[in-house]
């Protein structure tokens, strides 16, 4: 028996190559546990007790775990199960569970042993599948076995529990009692593999490593060409040196052979695949490379936010996550445009053209929620029915189909939904590929960290040789710490492992890797990890440096390759061939300039141009580009969880307000006013921002739901007085203006006495945002409502009434209601408006510089010119022009491509 598989395919070499053997099985623990449930006649266990396990958990009051549990119960089982096969390991295995002496321990151990040891009792024996084969082996009749079996292994190698201990006492007693014949080479062969043999040149610094890492230091020897430490930045750039170094090794010396070149690696995924894409580039063939891939475990993350979408009000990303899944029943394409919808803010989930009958039923399960756990067991099995993906997707179905079951297992028998709990049984979790290494004599040898290395080598090249690694840094102990397990030897006698005796085992593992190397070894010392922080060397460095005379620290022995003076230190380094340095390509940003007339990319099917907007206009006026990027659909599409942001909250203001004051029916009566905002705002926020109805979010909502009364009581005040009548709410008018089409959506248009009309516009800001604009003159939204009723009017030409109301109208005017201070801003005076508390009227021409700009803008569009902003720009309009400029913001592309100088507007 030996400890990993790298040993096992060492030593089955070592046997085949001295002679032919039969009955002769070398594995690890687990295989022969495997052997021996066989040969004792162990029935297979398809059960580990887990849930039995958890119910203990659960039993048990005022253990030390109990807490944990409600909080995190997954990882506090495990963690429980592993301390307890940890102590129940070290205790006898013949008796019942119990020791003496915990009246001495200090009060933490103390309580830890006592809870662990009623779990023990209370479970009665149902160990869990670890413990409980070893018992069934224990207690079999060797007179039943189908035959028996003999182990050999190395004192101390690997290092055993008492349980462990005392089943391969009793498999060697019934060999000896079945008279079977021991093998005495085989134990030599054992110890000639994982004896303390070195392979290194006696006297080089390689050997001294060999023989003395680790150990107290006597005298100092000299450090030779076998052994040398390189800084290397990360761990790609260490795969890279790694595999130019193989390349240069082969090619100095032509009797070099591949497999004599061994790479150890860390065991991560990033080390595996970083040397893999390394060594295919350079043409480099491994031999026992981790083939093992993790995978996103799409089943369960389907299911998991599944669960998300089914208790409302469902988080947008949620819902995006499960419409673009590869498993659902449309194609990617189709569910990446679903769930961009999603983010955009339409929670609607209406099906596209193309959406199959099973695409819609999908959308209704997601649209739809439960209250009680009948309703969700029945959606359950109907949602995973619909998931698809194709042959390569089948065991992710699967997977899927699993985390039903253990769902509808839940869900029996309860009451109400625990959906915090549900979601933790199905969190997803990263699934491996199922590869094994591949393994051959020609591929340049792979050692991995935590395994005994496979086949000796002349060469070696350490990688990830990093704070935490040779030998790998030990995982803490939630449950005992090192001075728990330290009272617990000394006072109760109980063999459980320490941690410095665990450390011990790896140093030992470490070294053993080096004695397996003939020639030399190079360490690679990754200065930043794979997240781009800094680490230091292996704490192994210290010791190494100890051994040998030479720099005062042991960061002096590491030599650089970012120095030119340290990098023509490094042997076998490869280095590119000598070029002349240039520049960085210059980005060139200069404006744009196209054969064709920009406003024609939005035409309709007759070739007409399709109407341009105030909002429209107002973005060509502060970006050109911003206006483009928009017109040829190429803004971002961002991904973000739900925030309250002022779009939002513009938006379902808007529409309580439109719904509150509706035409042809008088304003509500002020008392009347909290009752139906609050009704409209929970209908409103249903529709547009169902995420504001969770928790979470209830302060700001009662903070928007007292703004929002607050401003409809005053806005009822303001048509009071004004003596108005709503005419239309939330209607669309179009016209033209300096030769294009325009449209746009009044929030309110209003009828005062003498056949004047009045266009309101809501906007959710105070006065002090939107006033310094008007004063400037940049206010380009007022003017072009009326312009619209003046070429045209509503798009809806049936409302006769309206029409003709509009027609006669004697003067127009424009008012800006802002509801965070409750003030109205207007370009015109009225003879009402001094009796209209926070009515301001600006005397002067609010638009005429705005429209100015636009109208330039327009020709140069027209023409297929788009002027880039310059660096003044957002200083200008912002200061000079009093417009917040955020068209500026809606992509990194009008940054990237900002022209040096100051704002034309302001030369």
């Amino acid at each position: 028996m030996v400890s990993d598989a790298g040993t096992a395919r060492r030593l089955r070499r070592i046997l085949a190559e001295r002679s032919a053997r039969s009955g002769v099985v070398v594995g690890t623990w687990s295989e022969l546990m495997e052997w021996a449930c066989r040969a004792y006649l162990v029935p297979e266990t398809t059960d580990d007790n887990d849930s039995g396990f958890r119910n203990a958990l659960e039993e048990l009051e005022d253990a030390f775990w109990t807490e944990s549990l409600s909080v995190a119960p997954v990882e506090t089982s495990e963690a429980v199960k592993s301390a307890l096969l940890q102590v129940v390991s070290a205790t006898d295995p013949t008796s019942d569970i119990g020791i003496a002496g915990l009246e001495g321990l200090p009060e933490r151990p103390r309580r830890h042993l006592d809870d662990l040891f009623r779990l023990a009792k209370l479970l009665e024996g149902r160990w869990p599948q670890e413990l409980s084969k070893m018992q069934s082996v224990l207690s079999a009749d060797a007179n039943d076995a189908l035959h028996t079996i003999r182990v050999y292994r190395s004192e101390g190698n690997p290092r055993l529990t008492r349980w462990q201990t005392e089943l391969l006492e009793k498999l060697n007693q019934d060999a000896d009692n079945s008279e079977e014949r021991q093998n005495e080479a085989l134990p030599q062969i054992l110890n000639e593999v994982l004896g303390s043999d070195f392979a290194g040149e006696p006297g080089s610094s390689l050997r001294v490593l060999q023989e003395r890492l680790f150990e107290a230091v006597t005298d100092k020897g000299e450090v030779d060409t076998s052994v040398q430490w390189v800084g290397t930045r990360d761990f790609l750039q260490e795969a890279e040196v790694a595999a130019g170094m193989v390349q240069t090794m082969l090619s100095e010396t032509p009797d070099l052979e591949p497999a004599d070149i061994g790479l150890l690696i860390p065991d991560s995924f990033e080390y595996a695949t970083a040397l893999e894409d390394a060594c295919a580039l350079g043409g480099i063939a491994l031999s026992g490379l981790p083939a093992e891939r993790w995978r996103r475990d799409l089943g369960r993350e389907v299911v998991f936010h599944f669960l998300y979408c089914r208790q409302k009000p469902a988080p947008a990303m949620a819902l995006a996550i499960c419409l673009s899944s590869p498993l659902m029943p449309w194609s990617r394409e189709e569910g990446a445009m679903l769930a961009q919808t999603v983010m955009d803010g339409d929670y609607r989930l209406r099906p596209l053209s193309s959406t199959s009958r099973d695409g819609r039923i999908m959308l209704d399960l997601l649209r739809d929620g439960d209250s009680e756990p009948a309703s969700l067991v029945r959606a359950l099995p109907e949602f995973v029915s619909l998931l698809r993906g194709g042959e390569d997707l089948v065991g992710h179905v699967q997977q899927a189909k699993a985390a039903v079951e253990q769902l509808k297992d839940s869900l029996e028998s309860v009451d109400s939904i625990d959906w915090t709990g549900l979601r933790r049984t199905v969190s997803p979790r990263f699934i491996t590929s199922g590869e094994s290494p591949d393994f051959n004599l020609e591929g340049v040898t792979v050692w991995r960290e935590s395994k005994e290395g496979w086949r000796p080598v002349k060469r070696l090249i350490v990688l990830g040789f990093a704070q935490g690694h040779y030998p790998s840094a030990m995982a803490s102990d939630p449950v005992f710490s090192a001075d728990d397990l330290g009272s617990i030897r000394e006072l109760t006698g109980l063999a459980v492992s320490a941690p410095s005796e665990v450390l011990e085992v790896r140093r030992l593992r470490f070294k053993r890797q080096l004695g397996a190397v003939f020639e030399s070894v190079t360490f690679l010392v990754p200065r930043r990890d794979p997240r781009g922080e800094r680490q230091s060397p292996s704490e192994s460095l210290v010791f190494m440096h100890q051994l040998f005379t030479g720099p005062d620290s042991a960061a002096e022995r590491v030599v650089e390759l970012d120095s030119a003076d340290d990098r023509v230190q490094v042997r076998h380094l490869a280095l590119a061939a000598s070029a002349s340095t240039q520049s960085p390509r210059t980005l060139l940003a200069e404006d744009l300039k196209f054969d064709r007339d920009l406003l024609a990319l939005r035409a309709d099917k007759e070739g007409q141009l399709k109407p341009e907007s105030p909002s429209s206009l107002d973005m060509l006026m502060v970006s050109r580009l911003a206006w483009l990027l928009k017109r040829l659909k190429a803004e971002p599409l961002l991904w973000a969880p739900e925030s309250a942001d002022v779009a939002l909250l513009g938006t379902i203001a808007h529409k309580v307000f439109e719904d509150l004051f509706r035409p042809g029916e008088a304003p509500p009566d002020s008392s009347e006013i909290p009752g139906r905002v609050e009704t409209l705002l929970d209908d409103a926020i249903r529709r547009l921002a169902p995420f504001l109805r969770s928790s979470q979010w209830q302060v700001e909502r009662r903070h928007f739901t007292a703004q929002t009364i607050k401003a409809a009581q005053a806005w009822r005040d303001v048509l009071a007085r004004l003596s108005a009548e709503v005419l239309a709410s939330e209607a669309w008018l179009q016209g033209t203006w300096s030769g294009i089409p325009i449209h746009g959506q009044t929030d309110l248009l209003l009828g005062l006495p003498g056949d004047r009309l009045l266009v309101v516009d809501y906007k959710r800001s105070k006065s002090t945002s939107r006033r310094p604009r008007m004063e400037k003159g940049y206010d380009s939204q007022a003017n072009l409502y009326r312009a619209m009723l003046e070429s045209g009017g509503p798009k809806d030409d049936s409302d006769e009434t309206l029409l003709n109301r509009i027609r006669s109208a004697a003067r127009t005017g424009i008012v800006y209601y802002m509801l965070n201070d409750q003030v109205s801003l207007s370009d015109s005076a009225l003879l009402e408006s001094g009796a209209v508390p926070g009515w301001q009227t600006l005397e002067n021409d609010v638009a005429s510089r705005a429209m100015a700009l636009i109208q330039q803008r327009l020709g140069e569009v027209s023409t297929g010119e788009a002027r880039l902003n310059r660096d003044g720009d957002a200083e200008f309009f912002e200061k000079q022009a009093g417009i917040k400029p955020y068209a500026l913001e809606k992509s990194p592309l009008i940054d990237l491509f900002t022209v040096a100088g100051e704002a034309e507007e302001a030369q």
